[in-house]
């Protein structure tokens, strides 16, 4: 974007609505925030073919699905895994139930959802061994719970008493605001941010009640402070408040993965696994859930390029730059 926090001209930034290969709408990229590198990702064209991956899965009537919840894998005997899915899942009176066969499927679910959400059937101990499964359904998925509002402009603007970032000892822990550009009404304070016990703490309030309760607890904070003694609630859109617990969020059931004392060899062992067992399953994992790096950003890269290279190797592809798998490091799964 530029100086102003504006994106520059885009694809698809204007558009009303974008499809995917069904038909169904789905957000229209704004290139604002986070969001925006995988926005990017998705509708900018790259040098090498002069189209996006976006147009690439258009091209297919199956290449790009959204609003369709996979609920089970099925390892058939052709070598193929059958996935299958209800389509238009956000609309239970319309929801089908169908299913498409691939040769390689990668799997990025927080590893939980794997637990309770996904079926794998007809997987062999060659395919997916005991150790694989046992490693991500005993991860460690940390809970988080953020309470968002908006926050007036004047805020940012003419406020000179009350800070911008503050970290207390209450239960609300860190408090953050953000400045939109001139193109939005409000800006935006994350009002809460905790994670582990002081998220797990806040789990019997409603969502009204915890925003209340914070509200009120960072005012009594900031009257207390001498060179404060200001509310700051009056800037604060307390009604239209959203809280994000990530622990009961039915699409991640975690925040982000770490392992306890012990098991680190177990989150190697699952990062060795598209290599070594990835050819014979057809299964490849990538994501947080199979890496050793907390966060979201990194562990998806290193996982996306790591399942491309063995899908490509696995398919006989020609590496660029006269790159080969002797070259790809190997992970040690024991001290």
């Amino acid at each position: 974007m530029d100086s102003t926090g504006d994106p520059f001209a885009s694809p698809y930034l204007h558009s009303e609505a974008v499809f995917d290969s069904k038909g169904l709408i789905f957000d229209s990229p704004r290139y604002i925030g986070l969001a925006a590198l995988d926005e990017c990702l998705l509708f900018m064209k790259t040098d090498e073919t002069r189209k996006s991956f976006y147009e690439h899965c258009r091209e297919r009537n199956d290449g790009l699905l959204t609003d369709s919840s996979v609920t089970k894998l099925v390892k058939l005997t052709n070598q193929k895994t059958r996935v299958h899915y209800n389509w238009k899942y956000s609309q239970p009176e319309q929801t089908q139930h169908r299913f498409e066969d691939f040769d390689s499927v990668i799997m990025t679910l927080p590893s939980w959802l794997i637990e309770t959400r996904i079926a794998l059937e007809n997987c062999t101990p060659q395919m997916l061994p005991f150790e694989t499964i046992n490693a991500y359904k005993t991860a460690h998925w940390e809970t988080s719970c953020k309470v968002f509002a908006p926050l007036k402009k004047s805020f940012l603007s003419k406020n000179s008493k009350i800070p911008q970032a503050i970290v207390t000892d209450s239960f609300i822990h860190d408090v953050y605001t953000y400045r939109y550009n001139d193109s939005y009404s409000y800006d935006c304070i994350l009002l809460s941010y905790t994670w582990e016990d002081d998220a797990t703490k806040l789990a019997s309030f409603t969502d009204k009640e915890l925003v209340t309760k914070c509200a009120k607890e960072l005012d009594r904070i900031l009257m207390k402070c001498t060179n404060v003694r200001e509310r700051i609630s009056p800037y604060i859109g307390l009604d239209r408040a959203v809280v994000q617990r990530w622990m009961t969020d039915k699409n991640a059931l975690g925040c982000a993965k770490l392992y306890r004392p012990g098991t680190y060899y177990d989150a190697v062992g699952l990062m060795k696994y598209n290599r070594d067992f990835g050819h014979h399953s057809g299964l490849y994992f990538s994501g947080e859930s199979f890496s050793v790096d907390a966060g979201w950003t990194e562990p998806c890269f290193r996982g996306a390029v790591d399942a491309v290279i063995h899908i490509c190797n696995k398919t006989a592809a020609i590496f660029n730059g006269g790159f080969s798998m002797s070259d790809y490091p190997h992970y040690r799964t024991a001290p």
